[in-house]
């Protein structure tokens, strides 16, 4: 496993700043923060690591859970207490995690065993991040063909038609399609299966509403995308 670097990993939980790189505030009071609160910390830290590792797409990180959404949230969870039970800043608690990330690091790199060193880490952490953030929902292919297509709304108004938006298009029609067949060989009629993929797609609109309980981001959405692979008895 390759380490990433610092900041590009603190970043993915929690943005640096500019004000803050630009002057160094005075020595927070740790006299609060417990031990609780700095193995969550630590912990952040590591899913911080992970999640830069998996966006990067490094083989031995992607045999962890997809920690994207759930450690960012995590950490936001985890900060909120320790700046409430602690009395300590956002920016402070962000330097803490700097610092974890930058310890573990190094720990990583001393032990020549960067992989062994992460899940040494990751195996309590994940029991935490368990008990903080449900795991991911698996989603069942109608469920995939809302969350494709409210994906490609987002990056379409956000990029045109840029070459992600043209990609998820084509893989959320894919999946509304072989939805749409999947409920008519179920015994439903060509305009119930139209009406199904309405609804679902007004359930995952309303649920993505939903932000306190993770929105779409919910879903483990690594299965639409295999769900959306090439028939392999088919040929494109």
């Amino acid at each position: 496993m390759r380490i990433p670097a610092l900041l590009a990993a603190a970043s993915l939980v929690l943005p640096l700043p500019a004000a803050a790189q630009q002057a160094a505030p005075p020595p927070p009071d740790l006299s609060k923060l417990t031990l609780e609160h700095r193995a969550a910390l630590k912990c952040a830290a590591v899913f911080a690591i992970v999640a830069s590792e998996q966006q990067r797409g490094v083989e031995s990180a992607l045999e962890w859970p997809p920690l994207g959404w759930r450690g960012k949230e995590y950490f936001v969870r985890t900060s909120a207490r320790v700046i409430d039970e602690a009395g300590l800043t956002k920016e402070q608690v962000r330097d803490l995690l700097v610092a974890d990330v930058a310890a573990f690091q190094k720990q990583a790199v001393d032990s020549h065993d960067p992989d062994g060193t992460v899940k040494a880490a990751m195996k309590p952490c994940l029991t935490l991040l368990d008990a903080a953030i449900p795991p991911l929902q698996t989603p069942d292919l109608l469920t995939c063909s809302a969350i494709l297509q409210l994906a490609y709304d987002e990056v379409h108004t956000r990029e045109g038609l840029s070459a992600s938006a043209k990609d998820l298009k084509t893989l959320a029609l894919v999946l509304k399609d072989r939805a749409r067949k999947q409920l008519i060989a179920g015994g439903k009629s060509g305009n119930e299966a139209d009406r199904a993929i309405e609804q679902a797609h007004d359930r995952v609109v309303g649920e993505d509403a939903d932000k306190s309980k993770g929105g779409a981001n919910r879903y483990d959405i690594n299965v639409c995308f295999d769900l959306a692979k090439p028939d392999k008895a088919k040929h494109y």
